[in-house]
């Protein structure tokens, strides 16, 4: 008897005709770190795990354990039962109707790497040695250069009481490159780049190194400008963190705990219309891909904006019920953001007087009212030309006042990631400096 109907047959005897939900996983994962041609840490790490959800007389508890032997598995689970029990009841909280699970059938994803783990360690610590290595040689006088390499193997075996059955497999490789710098004033600029990959045979072999220092030393001598209005130029990477607060007003729970400044505006345009998104995660070869989210339920191409439009909210089957709502998704797998046909050094030249933004450093967003303070690093530009390093800034607003002050998508996405969304610019940004 596998460690799923084993746990499964437990509940039943313990609980009697219940509900419930088994997730096993095994991961797979390695890690090493090196610095300044020196390795700081090289782990292996391979575990199995169950989470298990119990939902008994209206109550739903969501346990976690990573000892799945037979022995174990009797005592967690009653244990798990007695406090089911002690929770408080929630009449939402109940399985996804099984009309909605995901019936098998699809083509492979194409997002696992069988091999991964079957790679012998000393091949990925020479990726990572060379990394190091090639920065050290480019750039000697570094106070510090760091490189290190991640990456992981999942499965998942899924085993819900009233229906389902699934399994779910992905893989990860990722390289990064951190260069820390001797600047001004006794200031050390830090920055790096990473590279992912789903198969260990597509990670670049160099280049990484290169881009990290070049993005540290352009840092030397940065400073605050003057405060006011500027246009600002997103840079791809860092256009996910600010659109973060709108994907999450969209969710379920923030509209029913009124936390939401997304509430009432389905089908109401509340973004620019240059913004065209969908969540796209039935696309085969792209991280993010899955045919299903952890309620078992299909996922498919759908689309959230529309020239700004608000398509849809992420309600789940939880919060469907809680806010009478029709379900629909529990959230975004991968993001395609309609791009534009300029290159990031097009929006540059483009731009007269405007910030480039290339890092935030803290800050927060209200997620009733949208009104936001990031702190920023980047780029001063004037006349289409960079001028020189800003820090010690902040951006402040309403975000999606800000949104809709889009007037121009750049065309540099990058196609390994899970949000591909391009660089981005806004006009008429309040900025805070000197």
């Amino acid at each position: 008897m596998n460690i799923l109907d084993f746990a499964a047959e437990e509940i039943r005897r313990v609980c009697g005709d219940v509900d419930f939900k088994l997730v096993l996983m095994l991961n797979n994962e390695d890690d090493i770190n090196i610095r300044n041609g020196q390795i700081e840490k090289m782990l292996h790490a391979s575990a199995t795990s169950l989470a298990m959800n119990l939902l008994i007389d209206g109550r739903d508890g969501f346990f976690y354990t990573n000892n799945v032997q037979p022995e174990a598995l009797r005592p967690f689970i009653r244990n798990a039962a007695e406090t089911t029990r002690m929770l408080e009841p929630d009449e939402s909280r109940t399985l996804a109707d099984p009309s909605r699970y995901y019936k098998g059938g699809g083509p492979d994803l194409k997002i696992f790497d069988a091999t991964l783990s079957t790679i012998d360690p000393a091949e990925k610590l020479r990726l990572a040695k060379q990394n190091n290595q090639e920065g050290l040689l480019l750039q000697p006088n570094l106070i510090s250069f760091q490189t290190h390499y991640t990456d992981r193997q999942h499965q998942a075996h899924y085993l819900i009481s009233n229906g389902f059955q699934g399994y779910e497999e992905s893989s990860r490789c990722t390289l990064t490159s951190i260069a820390t710098a001797e600047g001004a004033d006794g200031q050390h600029p830090a920055d790096g780049w990473g590279e992912t990959r789903i198969f260990f045979q597509d990670m670049p072999l160099e280049g990484i190194a290169k881009v990290a220092i070049d993005r540290t030393l352009r840092k030397i001598g940065g400073k605050p400008t003057r405060s006011g209005q500027y246009q600002m130029i997103l840079e791809s990477p860092i256009v996910g963190s600010f659109l973060q607060p709108i994907l999450n007003a969209m969710n379920g729970q923030y509209l029913h705990g009124k936390m939401s400044f997304l509430a009432d505006k389905l089908h109401q345009q509340v973004l620019s219309p240059l913004i065209n998104i969908v969540d796209d995660p039935l696309i085969p070869g792209t991280r993010g891909a899955c045919y299903f989210d952890y309620d078992g339920v299909a996922t498919e191409r759908r689309t959230l904006f529309t020239e700004g439009v608000l398509d849809t909210y992420f309600i789940d089957t939880i919060f469907a019920k809680k806010l009478r709502m029709k379900p629909t998704t529990q959230g975004a797998h991968h993001l395609v953001m309609q791009s534009g046909e300029q290159t990031l050094q097009q929006l540059i030249v483009n731009a007269e007087n405007a910030i480039m933004v290339t890092d935030f450093n803290g800050g927060n967003c209200d997620p009733s009212t949208g009104n936001f303070s990031y702190g920023i690093e980047g780029f001063l530009i004037q006349d289409g030309q960079i001028v020189q390093p800003v820090s010690g800034m902040n951006i402040t607003g309403n975000i999606l006042d800000v949104w809709q002050r889009v007037t121009a998508l750049g065309n540099d996405f990058d196609p390994w990631e899970t949000e591909l969304l391009p660089s981005i610019v806004f006009a008429d940004v309040n900025f805070g400096g000197l």
